[in-house]
């Protein structure tokens, strides 16, 4: 009966062993990493603010990991979202290209808005504008997760143009981005226009080819070009903004509800925080730009409402079919 015990004993303590060693060998549950991609420079506001979230997303409890791509690290834009679609980077910042639908170009629509307060309505959700935006989206395989809105662009030159506080003739050939929607507006404006790339437009500028360009906010038109340039006109005609995106597939399989709602709280609250930040931001670089000894060529409140408002019955008729009259009323209908 000793030994039948003995025996039982023994094995109790090594079924016991194995037991215990199995639970100390088990891993403890790692935390979801995330890659986010950005086209921003490490230096940008938009980086400091994804710094931010990084933090924020990893302090709030919910085992997030993030690593950060900044600078195009990991493609253009149109890659970006080829990528987020696939699911092979989870979240995205970057400029929304129309390349897999034209609907999104109405975030490249002329005079979309034409001062901050309706800049912070817009590009908000609970306008048409946000609405139709995350369902085009959503039908990509992307998820819209906010809008940053980062200034107002306006007109650069090597020269005086002329008429330049209505649409009439301005005498200028100035340099235009791809966009159908900024050509069209910016012949409308009273402007000649050549499509030439962002990398190319600073020697064109100095060098004649062109007299000027649209495309750059204040702080653009200080930092790369104002060596190149006497005038900046404010005409506050596009908004340089970008998407907070993240992949449908990260969204669905990689992330349980809590971290959904953590990650829609934290990239909701950045978004937010943009539209102030522009504010001051296109001011503190109007004035850097004067200082420098760029003219700054002033608008008041109303010559810039009347332009929008003649730019918004000119053009936006001519993108209907490429666009849908249907959403454009529904835009038209937030201002």
């Amino acid at each position: 009966m000793k030994k039948i015990n003995s025996r039982y004993s023994l094995k109790s303590a090594i079924a016991s062993s194995l037991v215990l060693g199995a639970v100390l060998a088990t891993p403890v549950a790692s935390a979801t990493t995330l890659r986010i991609a950005s086209q921003h420079a490490p230096d940008q506001y938009a980086s400091q603010v994804l710094r931010q979230i990084k933090a924020d997303l990893e302090g709030a409890g919910v085992d997030l990991k993030i690593k950060l791509y900044p600078a195009g690290q990991l493609g253009s834009g149109e890659q970006l979202i080829g990528e987020a679609v696939r699911g092979s980077i989870d979240i995205v910042h970057s400029f929304v290209y129309s390349h897999k639908d034209p609907v999104l170009e109405i975030n490249s629509l002329p005079y979309l808005v034409s001062n901050y307060d309706e800049m912070e309505k817009v590009f908000s959700p609970g306008s048409n504008f946000y609405g139709i935006f995350d369902q085009r989206m959503d039908k990509m395989g992307l998820k819209l997760l906010g809008v940053t809105a980062e200034g107002f662009i306006g007109v650069m030159s090597s020269s005086m143009p002329e008429n330049y506080t209505t649409t009439g003739p301005k005498g200028q050939n100035i340099r235009v981005w791809s966009a159908q929607s900024a050509k069209l507006a910016t012949k409308d404006m009273g402007y000649n226009t050549t499509t030439i790339d962002w990398g190319d437009a600073f020697p064109a500028i100095q060098q004649g080819v062109v007299d000027g360009m649209i495309g750059a906010t204040p702080e653009a038109a200080y930092t790369t070009f104002k060596e190149a340039i006497e005038n900046y006109i404010p005409y506050n005609a596009f908004v340089e903004n970008y998407a907070y995106y993240a992949s449908k597939k990260t969204w669905e399989k990689k992330l349980n509800e809590e971290q959904r709602r953590v990650i829609s709280e934290v990239f909701a609250k950045a978004a937010a925080g943009f539209v102030d930040w522009s504010r001051e931001n296109d001011a503190a670089n109007l004035k850097k730009l004067e200082a420098f000894g760029v003219k700054i060529l002033p608008l008041t409140d109303a010559e810039r409402s009347a332009m929008a408002t003649e730019i918004r019955a000119k053009t936006w008729p001519k993108l209907e079919d490429r666009l849908g009259k249907d959403i454009l009323e529904k835009v038209k209908s937030d201002l």
